[in-house]
């Protein structure tokens, strides 16, 4: 299962893919738009967002009920209520936030039980894709080879999915620019 980083990558590029033109909120539009626009605001809480599932760990649960369809679309209804009920920034936080659920399901996962409570709550099995597009990080500091495996891992992430997010936000500030 990817890295926070690889998380918060998938989180600012497929969030970005749905925010609304401009990443306006109804709370302070010259914050976010016109010249000089602070492009890396939304960018920056849509990879965060893209990271809430694993909060879970503290709970213990890992893999469980944050990391599902259900969850995703909590994430949209609260995203929408915080933005003065936009729904592109319902659909932008949903797809932030299930961007993570597709990336664990993508990955290799090798801690019982393997996969994600992906289709939650309209089913309780785990599920995981024979592709594993991304490697498992290891927590088990103590081990040799910890960091080398876990840097290899990340710099996959960086190389996988650094290029079309910084793509998908280049894009959305020179539209912004451009208005």
């Amino acid at each position: 299962m990817p890295s926070p980083i690889g998380h918060a990558l998938g989180g600012a590029l497929f969030g970005g893919l749905a925010a609304p033109r401009g990443a306006a909120t109804t709370v302070d539009r010259r914050r976010w738009t016109g010249p000089g626009a602070a492009w890396w605001r939304p960018a920056l809480l849509l990879g965060l967002v893209g990271t809430l599932p694993d909060l879970d760990f503290v709970l213990g649960v890992h893999s469980r009920y944050t990391h599902s369809l259900g969850a995703a679309i909590l994430a949209g209804i609260v995203g929408w209520w915080l933005s003065g009920r936009q729904l592109s920034w319902g659909l932008a936080f949903a797809a932030a936030y299930g961007s993570h659920v597709l990336f664990d399901w993508l990955g290799d996962d090798t801690t019982p039980p393997i996969g994600v409570m992906a289709l939650w709550p309209f089913s309780q099995g785990f599920y995981q894709s024979d592709l594993h597009l991304f490697m498992a990080i290891s927590r088990r500091y103590w081990l040799p080879g910890f960091w080398a495996y876990n840097l290899t891992a990340v710099a996959w992430e960086l190389v996988l999915l650094g290029p079309p997010a910084a793509a998908v936000w280049w894009w959305r500030a020179r539209k912004t620019a451009g208005r």
